[in-house]
């Protein structure tokens, strides 16, 4: 599992698709989470990668109907579902974008302060339970893990 993250609009998914094609993931899923609320992984059989894009978007549109603890709860399942794909597999890769979304500006709303917190923890967990992590600034990669 691959974690990249940065600002928004600073060339995090450009990097990426470079970075996958050079590392030989030709062919895959490309899931674009801005509006959802749940991933569907069907159909991807011949795919030797995910693409994740808007993570916090999801994890926004989730906190609209569950509580942190639930949210929490179906990332981290979710996580472990990417995971065991990958592994089912040699040369599987599961590349997760996540933007920053304040750059530890607290915000003065409730509920965006809630969205920022949850969005905090679940991207720790995934940075922790990722192979490769990096931060994208203006098209600009530094490698954390």
């Amino acid at each position: 599992m691959h974690f990249i993250t940065g600002g928004s609009f600073h060339g995090k998914k450009s990097w990426t698709v470079t970075f996958a094609r050079e590392q030989g993931f030709t062919e895959g899923k490309v899931l674009r989470l801005f509006d959802e609320k749940e991933i569907s992984m069907a159909n991807n059989e011949k795919g030797s990668f995910y693409r994740i894009e808007g993570l916090e978007w999801m994890i926004k549109n989730r906190l609209q109907e569950e509580t942190l603890e639930q949210t929490i709860d179906y990332m981290e399942k979710l996580v472990e579902a990417l995971l065991q794909w990958e592994r089912e597999e040699n040369n599987r890769c599961v590349f997760i974008i996540g933007s920053d979304i304040t750059k530890g500006i607290v915000p003065i709303d409730r509920r965006d302060r809630l969205w920022r917190d949850a969005t905090g923890l679940i991207f720790q967990r995934i940075a922790a339970a990722a192979d490769r992590v990096d931060v994208i600034w203006y098209g600009l990669n530094e490698r954390l893990k």
